[in-house]
């Protein structure tokens, strides 16, 4: 039986597993166990995120987590990098190979952005007590399905979800990217009522209308 969660610091380990499991040759698995706890306790570490989890037999065996940006170029692609940053240096030192990944190489002027961000202290800090979430857009920005409960109605629980969390900050829409020659994804997202909004030979954007 499904069993869906909030998820705490405590279920971080846990999530990792599952999440290297879920996509074991991405960048993100390669850089190891603590990197990968690190992207997740970003969603659990200020209030415009949100991450929870189903599981089953008390395993986690899906995951899935929103944001919500505040202000022009607040990204989560940046945000989860920056507070990474630490584990991810770490990963490429176990695996200097790592240097010449296609998925490192593609960010690299994020991250060099970031570490001039840094140096020069220029990040844009936002108060607790400003944070609205009245903004109209909220982005899925991670999910992750077992390869064992894949097509048992997990991906569907976990999207049921994240529209409740997405009502519960009065979004008025959900978007996420996928990449173009992902097809499954989004055959399984259309499937669960999104549509695409635009598409290119690297990626789909895709939305929701929250009723």
């Amino acid at each position: 039986m499904y069993k869906l969660c909030p998820t705490l610091h405590d279920h971080l380990k846990d999530m990792a597993s599952c999440h290297t499991i879920c996509f074991n040759d991405s960048l993100s698995s390669k850089l190891g166990r603590g990197y990968i706890e690190k992207i997740l306790e970003w969603f659990l570490a200020d209030e415009n995120r949100f991450l929870f989890h189903v599981e089953c037999n008390n395993k986690i065996i899906g995951y899935c987590g929103g944001f919500c940006s505040l202000y022009s170029g607040d990204g989560s692609t940046s945000g989860m990098l920056q507070y990474a940053m630490p584990e991810a240096i770490k990963g490429v030192i176990r695996k200097p190979y790592l240097l010449f990944h296609p998925e490192l190489i593609k960010r690299y002027p994020l991250i060099f952005k970031n570490i001039r961000r840094r140096i020069l202290k220029t990040k844009k800090n936002i108060p607790v007590a400003h944070h609205n979430f009245n903004e109209s857009k909220i982005g899925l920005v991670v999910i992750g399905v077992h390869p064992e409960y894949r097509g048992k109605g997990c991906f569907e629980l976990l999207m049921q979800q994240f529209e409740e969390e997405c009502k519960k900050r009065n979004a008025d829409k959900m978007i996420l990217s996928v990449k173009a020659a992902n097809t499954r994804a989004v055959a399984a997202y259309r499937k669960v009522g999104w549509e695409i909004a635009s598409q290119s030979k690297k990626g789909v954007e895709m939305f929701k209308i929250v009723i």
